[in-house]
């Protein structure tokens, strides 16, 4: 099954799939035969917070010949739609989404790390409209809905989250599904979208980006003092 209930907005991903998560998300990433796909390997380990399989993944080589991302992007192709390609209509095909609606803090923090997109969690344009009704449109709102901690909200503010994108008539701890808004978190969130963020925070979330995920593992290596990489490690 999908589990215990925890993420309220799974409810039309499920109801399509009609079966187990790892089942479902196999259904939507892969495009060769099963028993070579390794890409809901990544997804699995978010979903029961598998910290040190996870890091383990992303730093396989191997893994990435099947087309596995920590942004679900190699299906989404804004212009050409190539014959096995799917809309993205609910942000459960995350693993990013999937870490926090199941309160993987860590995995969380891993994926931002390695480079995952702290809005959408992937690639070009998403036009939320073929959404789920009622479903989160980013990963800030997924983790308000879900009642997250107030450090996953921090985390998303640190990795450069655009605040804008949650679209809540009242920003209230009233009850946003089946769970409640933390309130500690709220805070956090509201504080953090009164206040411009600072040049330094800003400067390193300019230089992630410009490095892409694919090239952070060559911070270590640029010729930059080593606060200055550390800085940029987030360490």
């Amino acid at each position: 099954v999908w589990g215990t209930g925890r993420p309220e907005g799974r409810e039309g991903a499920a109801g399509c799939a009609g079966r187990n998560l790892k089942e479902w998300l196999r259904e939507q990433f892969c495009d060769h035969p099963l028993e070579h796909c390794e890409d809901t390997r990544l997804h699995d380990a978010a979903y029961v917070g598998d910290l040190q399989t996870l890091r383990s993944l992303l730093q396989e080589e191997s893994y990435r010949r099947y087309g596995a991302d920590v942004d679900v992007n190699h299906h989404l192709t804004p212009d050409v739609q190539p014959r096995f390609s799917r809309r993205l209509t609910s942000l459960v095909v995350c693993p990013l989404y999937i870490s926090a609606a199941y309160h993987n803090l860590q995995c969380f923090r891993l994926l931002l790390l390695a480079g995952a997109n702290p809005d959408f969690n992937c690639n070009g344009p998403v036009n939320t409209q073929g959404f789920y009704r009622g479903s989160p449109g980013c990963v800030m709102d997924a983790v308000l809905r879900h009642g997250c901690e107030a450090a996953f909200v921090s985390l998303l503010v640190e990795f450069g989250a655009n605040l804008n994108l949650v679209k809540w008539e009242s920003l209230g701890p009233e009850s946003r599904g089946r769970r409640k808004v933390d309130p500690e978190a709220l805070q956090v969130f509201k504080e953090a979208r009164s206040v411009p963020r600072t040049l330094l925070c800003l400067c390193r979330v300019a230089v992630r980006r410009a490095l892409g995920k694919n090239r952070l593992h060559l911070i270590p290596s640029l010729p930059l003092p080593d606060p200055i990489k550390k800085f940029l490690l987030h360490e």
